[in-house]
């Protein structure tokens, strides 16, 4: 499908505020009929200038009072939407909000879809679909550095870096049409350097944006750590203190976590995720035994693993060395029970895991535990620059991985004098990709996919 500009005669009307109580409610209402809805329900004024503030009443169907508000009517194209769109500011309760809303929908608006607004602000040229996704992403930031990233990609740091690369690939297509119109002319070895120079650049680009897509998907998705070890080493311990609070169970005796659980925290700006999960051991016990079995399946999906170890046992901790072995790239190591370890103990427990981080902690009087969640927000790779232009989803991860491969092949071809109509597939095939990238041609499936993570109202 692709993306033409759009003006409906389908009005949409949508409570753009929270559920529950508070100290405004906001009705929102979109398309070529927007004022004529406004008309019919708001009074005194029935002439409205652009962008303008009005105080009045609005009314039902039988024409009682239904609250006093302020509206805004802003014409299109000077909108979220490009569309004609009004905005009822009511008193914030979620009864009264409602009657608002059902009085705009008796006025013949209808109630909008999810994502309806920014999906026409999308068709109607108002955002590019990175920008689109952009919105979702900034309304679910849940900490400091996931809110900072969708604001870059709403404010057009992403599109501006696609944009530069389509100029790049335009540049040389324009190039090798020249050559296609005029096949006597032999190319010479300097415009093959100069094509191939432009190539170069574009896909260096896109090969350092491609590398920013593990951490900045754990921007938005948060870091994910799994507080693994043996029964009693302090994991469930250590996840209260980590939250603050005593979300699980803590019993003397081993085998208390049977299942695992997960809770997220901001700490210094990032999304922590933070899974307690069983103990592992040689249990025969179906319930506990189940617990370690999903304990195993999370070790492979969780950015990270914490390691808990306790000095005071007197057992061996060969599989606890086995286990760090196994998954290297992942573990932080933690000494737990600081406030009651001998000194001996804990350099035993640091020799032993000398090739991995470690930290000290006391789950009980929560004697190191800062450092230790200071120590997760580290570990993942910081971006390059906070305005610098990084992807977040698989889509954009796909889209730029073909343009990736279709520029090299494109490279290798020059390199071997191929047809130029040949090397001409390429760089449509990689403008095809970056077209797709940005929603100027998409489909149906697509959209639906991105707007339904939108609430209603957005």
């Amino acid at each position: 499908m692709k993306k033409e500009l759009i003006v409906t005669s389908d009005t949409i009307a949508a409570i753009a505020t929270p559920a529950g109580e508070g100290a405004i409610g906001i009705v929102r209402i979109s398309g070529d009929r927007a004022a004529q809805v406004l008309k019919k329900i708001f009074g005194p004024a029935k002439k409205y200038v652009s962008h303008r503030m009005y105080f009045g009443t609005v009314r039902d169907t039988a024409d009682r009072i239904v609250d006093q508000v302020m509206v805004a009517f802003m014409k299109a194209n000077r909108t979220y939407t490009g569309e004609d769109m009004v905005e009822i500011y009511t008193h914030g309760g979620s009864n009264v909000v409602h009657a608002v809303l059902q009085s705009a929908i008796d006025a013949g608006a209808r109630l909008a879809q999810r994502g309806e607004f920014t999906r026409r602000a999308f068709l109607n040229g108002k955002m590019d679909l990175l920008q689109a996704e952009a919105v979702v992403d900034l309304i679910k930031a849940d900490n400091d550095a996931a809110r900072k990233q969708a604001v870059n990609q709403i404010t057009g740091v992403l599109s501006q870096f696609v944009l530069s690369i389509r100029e790049k690939l335009i540049q040389v297509k324009a190039d090798i049409e020249v050559m296609i119109d005029f096949p006597e002319e032999d190319v010479d070895q300097k415009q093959a350097y100069d094509l191939k120079v432009i190539l170069q650049s574009a896909y260096d680009e896109i090969t350092h944006v491609l590398g920013s897509y593990n951490q900045a998907k754990t921007v938005r998705q948060g870091i994910s750590i799994a507080l693994i070890g043996k029964p009693n080493v302090g994991k469930s311990s250590l996840f209260n203190a980590m939250l603050g609070e005593n979300r699980a169970i803590v019993m003397p005796s081993p085998g208390t976590t049977r299942d695992y659980i997960e809770e997220s925290i901001s700490y210094n700006g990032q999304k922590l995720v933070i899974i307690d999960t069983a103990g592992l051991r040689n249990s025969e016990e179906p319930v506990e035994k189940m617990g370690m079995e999903m304990t195993k399946a999370l070790i492979g999906k969780t950015d990270l693993m914490a390691l808990i170890v306790d000095p005071t046992q007197k057992a061996g901790h060969g599989e606890e060395i086995s286990m760090a072995r196994e998954q290297k790239d992942k573990i932080i190591v933690v000494i737990n029970k600081m406030d009651i370890a001998h000194a001996a103990q804990v350099e035993r427990i640091k020799e032993l895991f000398g090739d991995y981080r470690v930290f000290t902690v006391s789950a009980k009087t929560r004697q190191g535990v800062e450092s230790f969640k200071q120590g997760i927000v580290s570990s993942g790779r910081s971006l390059s620059a906070e305005n610098a232009p990084v992807i977040n989803r698989h889509r954009h991860k796909q889209a730029l991985e073909h343009m990736e491969l279709s520029i090299n092949a494109a490279m290798n071809l020059i390199e071997q004098q191929a047809f130029a109509e040949i090397i001409a597939e390429e760089i449509d095939s990689a403008l095809l990709a970056l077209k797709e990238l940005t929603g100027e041609v998409t489909t149906d499936e697509v959209l639906e996919k991105i707007f339904s993570e939108f609430c209603i109202g957005k």
